[in-house]
């Protein structure tokens, strides 16, 4: 399934981390269940193919020519696609999405949100029905892409600043790989833990814990995907996980496999919040 990815506008790099498209028909190559792995981001996402349903309720996820603010996910999920498989997105930085002055972001995880329901503003709405339609008549990417930007340049006139505090502890969890305690991530940030969590889950839709999860398992499917790395039980430990269970059960969580399967498969491509598998 190709999947393509964009630099975007440098007025937009400072709360829009690339553009992407992915598109398939299941009438000419089967397209059946996919699966998301986890990456804690969140995107607006244009539906431009048929509808998208989640295999494990079977209910609507993506409607068709529609557009939604998605995720974060905190744990692997299934889409089953029927006819055309066709999106274009726009992925945020994380604690810079700028929608959470409208909606707390916690309120967006594991789900899709119609972007109408968010806005209140008349004037954005209509633009957004426009862009729409706009983007379902258009069908070269380059053009697709340049009516999106135009749209996201006058959203950008909503930005914010990003709260330093969030900036600052995403990045102490990257740096430790997801391997610090939320009271020690709190101590460094000179913040009680339950203000924290407050601020972590309103701008980046996931707790703190659970973000520090998500680096630690990327961070153990990165050294997993290299040849050169350690596997099993030394995988697990070199990742800070208690042992080889333990590993089994977060993989299992964030990519529906087990270590040694999702090291014979190797997925390729991205989709949406992460990597792309087939089931």
């Amino acid at each position: 399934m190709p999947f393509y990815q964009f630099q975007p506008h440098p007025i937009l790099r400072r709360f829009v981390q690339s553009y992407w498209a992915i598109r398939a028909d299941s009438l000419i190559t089967p397209v059946s269940d996919h699966g998301v792995i986890p990456g804690g981001y969140i995107d607006i996402v244009f539906n431009i193919g048929d509808q998208i349903c989640s295999s494990d309720s079977g209910r609507v996820f993506f409607d068709r020519a529609e557009s939604s603010v998605a995720g974060p996910f905190d744990r692997f999920r299934r889409f089953r696609a029927k006819g055309k498989f066709e999106f274009l997105g726009a992925r945020f930085h994380l604690g810079r999405t700028p929608f959470f002055q409208y909606i707390p972001l916690r309120e967006l995880r594991n789900r899709a949100v119609p972007l109408d329901a968010i806005w209140k503003e008349k004037d954005l709405k209509a633009e957004l029905k426009a862009l729409e339609i706009g983007l379902a008549q258009i069908s070269e990417m380059e053009r697709r892409i340049a009516h999106m930007e135009r749209f996201l340049i006058k959203f950008a006139q909503l930005w914010q600043e990003p709260d330093t505090v969030v900036t600052r502890s995403l990045s102490l969890i990257e740096e430790s790989k997801g391997r610090i305690s939320i009271e020690a991530l709190a101590s460094a940030l000179q913040i009680i833990p339950r203000q924290l969590e407050r601020k972590f889950t309103r701008r980046v839709g996931l707790s703190p814990k659970t973000f520090c999860r998500l680096t630690r398992f990327h961070h153990a499917k990165s050294m997993l995907e290299s040849n050169h790395e350690p596997s099993g039980a030394d995988l697990a430990y070199a990742c800070g996980y208690y042992d080889q269970t333990h590993l089994i059960q977060e993989f299992r969580l964030f990519t529906g496999q087990t270590p040694t399967r999702y090291e014979r498969l190797q997925p390729v491509g991205f989709f949406l919040y992460g990597a792309l598998s087939n089931r």
